[in-house]
């Protein structure tokens, strides 16, 4: 016997936009860092002086709000097919704002 369990769609649209709100931190940390008249090199040290040691490195911080977009898309559009359309909004503004992070951190890295 193989039963499958399948989560609640309002449990992975709550879960989406959990995983949406590091990188959106991190996403609202590098513009006020950015918006100070520092070298790039400046810029760099100065952002990954707000994380632990362990994330101090830059590229890993990109990585993973990477990771969290990523993860925030899929689990909103598991969600889109919910009965309330204020709950689909939210999903369809997690997914714009998520991937719009998304394509900002992947040219951070060029």
């Amino acid at each position: 016997m193989s039963s499958t369990h399948k989560v609640p769609k309002k449990i992975t649209a709550i879960l989406a936009i959990v995983f949406l709100l590091p990188a959106l931190y991190i996403f609202v940390l590098w513009i006020n860092v950015y918006k100070q008249d520092l070298t790039p090199a400046q810029l760099i040290s100065e952002f990954t002086d707000h994380f632990p040691s362990f994330m101090s490195s830059y590229k890993v911080i990109i990585y993973f709000s990477m990771a969290c977009c990523l993860t925030s898309m899929i689990l909103a559009a598991k969600s889109f097919k919910q009965r309330l359309l204020s709950l689909r909004i939210a999903m369809w503004l997690t997914v714009m704002v998520a991937s719009l992070i998304f394509f900002v951190d992947i040219f951070q890295l060029f």
